[in-house]
């Protein structure tokens, strides 16, 4: 069976769109069942630390975030995201997002001893920092990918996030050394920021002008 560029599209824009929508969708309600949780001071990570009563589910879910971020970041390519090296980078960005954020972050737990981080919590931190760092560089990319001449609306877009999202990433980062309060906000934030800019990176694989540039 043949699958079509614009069934590829669909997928695309689908595995996006559930990927991150659901990634706010499923941590809220995994959150909730967790009463111990915060979510405006603690960040996601804390929902699969191995003494959370909800880990499981959480690492659950950080598998299924990885497929579904690589299945979008496949459907890009075969959708015809592939024709310039900024358009590749962008695919591999996605998938290094997902790998890092999704099974990194769910394969080791954000253990710590009293104050400090165990092995797993380092691990994890890590895997998450190399995910994030690639979602940070994405909106650079697309600048080059989509052009200000031929794509303006988007361009201003591409151009917004990656002002806005290394500011909120900064915050997030200077909370977790408790320089400033509201941890789980700001992380909140800054992905909300970002997967805005993969769902509309994710409807223009539906753009024929976008995969004949």
């Amino acid at each position: 069976m043949n699958v079509t560029q614009s069934t590829y599209s669909k997928i695309a824009s689908i595995t996006c769109f559930v990927a991150c929508a659901g990634d706010f969708a499923v941590t809220f309600i995994i959150g909730f069942m967790h009463k111990g949780y915060n979510f405006l001071t603690q960040s996601e990570s804390f929902l699969g630390t191995e003494d959370s009563p909800v880990a499981k589910y959480m690492n659950a879910w950080e598998i299924i975030f990885t497929l579904l971020f690589l299945a979008c970041a496949y459907s890009l390519f075969k959708a015809g995201f592939s024709k310039s090296r900024w358009q590749l980078t962008v695919v591999w960005l996605i998938v290094v997002y997902g790998l890092g954020e999704g099974l990194g972050s769910g394969l080791f737990p954000y253990n710590h001893i009293g104050n400090e981080l165990t092995l797993s919590g380092k691990l994890h931190s890590l895997f998450s920092g190399i995910g994030v760092a690639a979602l940070v560089a994405t909106p650079f990319i697309l600048l080059k990918t989509f052009p200000r001449k031929d794509f303006p609306k988007l361009n201003r877009f591409f151009l917004f996030v990656a002002i806005s999202g290394p500011i909120l990433v900064i915050i997030f980062l200077f909370s977790r050394q408790d320089l400033f309060p509201l941890r789980g906000l700001w992380q909140r934030l800054f992905l909300l920021d970002y997967y805005l800019m993969l769902m509309v990176l994710s409807l223009q694989a539906t753009n024929k002008k976008v995969m004949a540039s």
